[in-house]
Order: structure tokens, then sequence, then C-alpha cells
């Protein structure tokens, strides 16, 4: 099989250990290149991928499962590391499995999660808070699915009715790992006074965003006023699950907060996105704005012109006579004028997956096309003045996906991307992700690629004590008795940084 990576031997156990061969990078591998006379680039440069400078892994943890998630790695005080997956039998029944992998690779805990035939959980942003010790706290979204509808028809009902219908859940385990304890608090406990208090009558979705910062819950999603346009609220509670405080942002009318982090004042930098329509266009605009650990609002930093805007127009009216009399007219004037062929220009795909507020840098990957054998690591200022330019070109049976990508900057300054990789073979297609190590001076120094599927989701990766965690669902497909089998595994594997 014709392949764009290095085949890899399948484990046979739940874990794979051995001394790993790390190889060098040759430096004849990325070939610098001409730069012509507008571009004043610290880098230029060309990579032709080749399997060969493949480093292998340390270690390589496989678990067989039947149709699996993974929602959240992380690692523990103690070395290990801690995996949320939900897996899912022949008959749609879901399980949540809290797993726990020493620094070795070796399995020291699994654990299912009990939860009543009523409710369910909702696993993403799930948190995780870690303990000195080795233990750790899960803080869970979990909705309580009621057969009744809700009769409820004040305001106040209403709030009141959706709100019970979410909790968090505190699920804590010591170092042992054995079992857990767990405590539960309502949305409506938390947050129901506080909304009438400020007047705030409904939530547009009691399935809000949980993020934790600063040693808090912070709790984010959208609210509104009878009348006014739905705008995002933001609540913290300390680790308890008592609220601290509450604020509605009616400045930024329509916008759906995507991210909250923390900027380099320790404040909390919020990232939206405002979508508003005039005269039958769409419009989307970034807005930024920072506040404090009371949440009140800093300073803004918000796009002033949208994005992105999309013509819809307003209904057309029923013109069929005056149609067809147009349509004569059009015929002969065709008839008279040669139609000029549009040239289309051909478009970037690109995706911004890291910012350095203090270096005031970006790292983009872009690419010509969707899914072609080529893309561009650049990085630039945040003025977008291009300070590097590194094409990687894959062989022609290859095709790259820059949406999967992640990325991540290591503690020593150096850069860690990945690229969703897919290999054709006649009918047959494989994946696998590709990792790439670029130093601070913009050179290759480390390369991995993860053994291939017919599938590769929920890939994350994580910087441990000079090391790389990787961890994915991957599943392969056979055709078997007139009807699919999909053989899914949880896996995870570390890489050597060093």
């Amino acid at each position: 099989m014709l392949s764009c990576k290095k085949e890899n031997a399948q484990n046979t156990g739940e874990v794979n250990s051995s001394e790993q061969a790390l190889t060098s990078i040759d430096k004849t591998y990325q070939t610098d290149e001409k730069q012509n006379g507008s571009e004043n680039l610290e880098v230029k440069s060309v990579i032709k991928f080749s399997s060969k400078y493949n480093s292998s892994q340390i270690w390589d943890y496989k678990w067989n499962l039947n149709k699996a998630a993974l929602y959240n790695v992380q690692e523990l005080a103690n070395g290990n590391f801690m995996y949320l997956i939900e897996d899912e039998d022949k008959n749609h029944n879901s399980t949540v499995f809290v797993l726990v992998v020493d620094k070795n690779g070796k399995e020291a805990a699994k654990q299912k999660l009990a939860i009543d035939s009523k409710s369910k959980y909702n696993l993403y942003n799930t948190l995780v808070t870690v303990e000195r010790d080795g233990g750790f706290t899960i803080y869970i979204k979990r909705q309580v699915r009621s057969l009744k509808e809700s009769n409820e028809d004040t305001d106040e009902g209403k709030l009141r009715s959706r709100l019970k219908e979410y909790y968090i859940d505190k699920i804590k385990f010591n170092n042992t790992y054995k079992g857990y304890k767990t405590e539960s608090k309502s949305m409506e406990t938390l947050l129901f006074k506080s909304f009438q208090e400020k007047g705030l009558s409904y939530i547009v979705s009691a399935d809000f965003s949980i993020k934790y910062l600063k040693n808090k819950i912070l709790l984010y999603g959208m609210t509104g006023e009878p009348g006014l346009n739905d705008v995002p609220f933001i609540a913290i509670s300390d680790l308890n699950m008592n609220l601290l405080h509450i604020n509605s942002f009616k400045d930024y009318p329509a916008t759906k907060i995507e991210t909250i982090a923390l900027n380099a004042d320790a404040n909390f930098y919020i990232e939206g996105r405002e979508d508003s329509d005039a005269d039958g266009t769409y419009y989307s605009t970034h807005k930024r704005f920072a506040i404090n650990e009371n949440l009140k609002l800093l300073n803004d930093k918000s796009d002033k012109e949208p994005y992105e805007s999309v013509y819809r127009g307003p209904s057309a009216p029923d013109t069929s006579d005056e149609d067809e009399e147009d349509d004569s007219n059009n015929a002969e004037i065709e008839a008279q004028e040669p139609v000029k062929e549009v040239k289309k220009e051909e478009t970037w795909a690109k995706k911004t997956f890291y910012s350095d507020e203090k270096e005031k840098t970006l790292y983009n990957l872009k690419q010509k096309g969707m899914f072609s054998n080529k893309v561009v690591f650049e990085k630039t200022k945040s003025d977008s003045t291009a300070l590097w330019q590194i094409s990687f070109v894959f062989p022609d049976n290859c095709e790259v996906s820059i949406y999967s990508s992640q990325a991540l900057k290591l503690t020593n300054g150096d850069f860690v991307f990945s690229l969703y990789l897919t290999s054709k073979s006649g009918q047959k297609e494989k994946s696998s992700m590709a990792i790439f190590v670029i130093n601070k001076e913009g050179r290759l120094t480390r390369q991995f690629q993860t053994p291939e599927y017919d599938e590769l989701n929920g890939f994350e990766m994580k910087e441990t004590n000079g090391k790389l965690l990787t961890a994915f669902v991957p599943y392969n497909a056979n055709f078997v008795n007139n009807e699919w089998e999909y053989l899914y595994e949880f896996r995870s594997i570390m890489y050597s940084l060093e």
C-alpha cells in the first residue's frame, strides 16, 4: 500500500513501552527559499515531507471500545494522566469512564461514572482541578430530562423551569482512585435569585459553557430582558459552587462568547461573535473585551467592521410576466455580446491557532483550496506582517486538512502543531496525525506521526516534563455480513521532545 507515512507495528497488548529512537532532522530536510523583492522574512523555507524523519514513541496505551469519544485529558500532580471517555454500545446506551494511566503508560485505574436513567451528562467543556497528592475533581454538566412539558406561562416560571433542568456535578477522586464522591448543585439554586435581582427574565439556553480560571468556575451563556436583544452573561463561583459574581453585558447585543482566557494583566479576556442583520444582509463581527474579577468592563478591542457579510435579500415579488419579457430581451443582448469568462481566483483557507499576546504574534496555517497536499505554516506580527513562511509539501497521494490542527507553545519557546493527513491508495483511504516541532529560530527539530486508521477523532496533545502526550480515538471500518462494523479504540502515545 502506497502511503504518506511510515508504517508502525500495531500493539498487541494494552501498553507498548520501548526505548525511543529519536531521529535527527537532516539540515537538507528544511530547504531555504529565495525571497522576492517585496519580502522581508526571517524564515522562508520548504519541507518535503518524509516519514523517515519520524521519531518513535516512548510508550503507547491502547484500549478497545464500542463507539468512543474523548472529552478531557489532564496531567495530575503525581505524574499520572487522567482521561474522560464516553463509550456507546450497540443499543445506544452510553457509559462515561474515568481512566488513569501512570507516567510509564501503565493503567492505574478505570472507573465508570454512575448516572440515573433520567439524566444525561454533557461532557463538552468539562472541568478538572488537581490536588497536590495526585487526586482530582471533575465538574460535569448534567441535564435532567423531564417527560412532562412545563405548563409555566410566566417569565419567572419559565426561567425557573429551564434552570431546574441543569446541574453541575462535582465528582471527587482521591489519589487511590478507588471510588469517588459526588456533590450536585442545580442551576436554579445557583443563578435564579441573581437573575431576578438583575432583571434578567430568561436565558436563551440553560446549556451554557463552563471554564476554570484563577481557581474559580466561570459559567457563561446568553440571557435577556423582554423586548431587548439577547446579551451575554458571565457568572463566577468558587470551587464549592457558591456564586460570587454575575453580570450581563448589554453593550454587546447578539454576541455569543466563544472563549475566555487570562490576558497579560491576569484579567479575563473575552472573544466572541456578534451576529446581526439589516436590509437583507447578515453580518458577523469579532468582539473582544477585557473584564476584571468583579466582571466589570475594563477595555474593548472589538473590530469596527464585520469580517463576514451574506446578502440574502428580501423575498422577490411575483413578476412572472415581466420575467418572460426580460428573458427575451436578455436573449437578444446575449446574442449580440460575447460572454466573457470570469477567471476564478484560488482562495486560501486560513486557521489562526495560537496568539501570543506577549510577543504580539500570531501562528497560522494557510492552504490553497481544500484538502490539497501543501500547507504553509506562518508566524506573523499582529498587524499581519509575515515573519516566517514554512511550506510543507506532502506526497501527491496525501491530502491535508488544517481544520483539525492542534497547537501549543512549549515552555522553552518552541512551537508544536499537528496536521491531519489522509493517504490514498486506489479506493482505500487511511488517516493519521503528523506532529511537527519548530524551534524559536523557525527550524524543524522533531517530527512524529500516529498510526494510520480509517478515521481519527478527538486529537489532544499536552507538554509534560520534556515530553509530548497525545490522545485520540480512532476507528477502522470493515464490511461484514452485508453491514459495516466499526472498531473503535482509545489511544494515548507519549513522545520525547528532547
